[in-house]
């Protein structure tokens, strides 16, 4: 599961960056790159929620065996 996260975060940060350089250079439909973007977007916040969380997780489960 950590690989295919890592995979979407690095796919999400390639994607919004072409959106950004389609915005940039006035590329045609910039419409379709502002939703590539968008998804790109999401799909970085989706790899950072996923980490973060199983780092949580991974703290709390340490902390309660601790107890």
């Amino acid at each position: 599961m950590r690989k295919l996260t890592m995979i979407g975060g690095v796919f999400g940060i390639a994607l919004a960056v072409t959106a950004y350089f389609a915005e940039l250079r006035n590329w045609m439909s910039p419409e379709a790159f502002i939703t590539i973007g968008l998804a790109g977007y999401v799909l970085v916040i989706t790899a950072v929620a996923y980490f973060l969380l199983s780092w949580l997780t991974k703290g709390l489960k340490e902390d309660l065996e601790v107890l």
